[in-house]
Formats: structure tokens, C-alpha cells, sequence
């Protein structure tokens, strides 16, 4: 049984704007929602395969993954405890984001490899 399901293929741009005309292009997928708490753009739906992309900072370097996965899960908790169990390492234990009002909890992992990804999971809206 899986632990979770994939959720987004996640890359670290240094611009929004360049980011979804670039990978918007390149997908074919359309911008589904833009500059999300000024940090997020998302791509194509969820269900059926999307992209986000994640503004940061720093440019590339080999002490950074520049991509990740994250897979939707029922239970962030159990799923941390299934990663372990096949592994894994916890690199961000679960949180709530955004922390004013929070819409999703998540953890960062990392496989045997040291590439992370991570585990979310959607609030109910209050």
C-alpha cells in the first residue's frame, strides 16, 4: 500500500512571473493560481498532475535540490511514521502553513538518498 499519492513535481524559481510563462509553456498547463501567500504558483490541477512553482531566494547550488515531489496523504503523522519505516528521514517535522491561517499540514522528508520531498495534507476550511 502507498503511503501517499502524487500530489505536485515542486521547482525552486527566482521569479513568479518567469517561472509560470516558462513552465506554463513547456507543460501546457494552465496557471491555476498565482503568487499564493507571495511564495506560490500553481499549475495544472492537482488530481490529474500539476506543478508548483516555489519562489526562493538563492540561486542553484549542489547543497540544494532544485526539484522535489510532494504526495497528498490521508494522515501527515502516519505518513512520516511509513517513510521511517521504509528509510526515510524526517527533515522538517509536521507543521501547519501558513501559520497565520493555516490551509494544509506538511513534513519534509528525505529518502535513503538524501533527496527530499514532501507530505501534505489539506485542511478543512474553517
Amino acid at each position: 500500500m502507498a503511503v501517499g499519492v502524487l500530489r505536485r513535481f515542486v521547482v525552486d524559481v527566482n521569479d513568479l512571473d518567469e517561472g509560470e510563462r516558462f513552465w506554463s509553456g513547456v507543460s501546457g498547463l494552465h496557471v491555476d493560481f498565482s503568487a499564493w501567500t507571495g511564495q506560490f504558483s500553481g499549475l495544472g490541477d492537482v488530481e490529474t498532475g500539476s506543478i508548483l512553482l516555489q519562489l526562493v531566494p538563492e540561486k542553484k547550488s549542489s547543497m540544494k535540490n532544485r526539484a522535489h515531489l510532494d504526495f497528498s496523504v490521508d494522515d501527515v503523522g502516519r505518513a512520516v511514521e511509513a517513510v521511517v519505516a521504509l528509510g526515510g528521514a524526517v527533515i522538517r517535522a509536521p507543521g501547519r502553513y501558513p501559520d497565520d491561517e493555516p490551509q494544509l499540514e506538511w513534513a519534509v522528508m528525505a529518502d535513503p538518498f538524501g533527496n527530499e520531498f514532501c507530505l501534505i495534507h489539506d485542511l478543512p476550511e474553517t
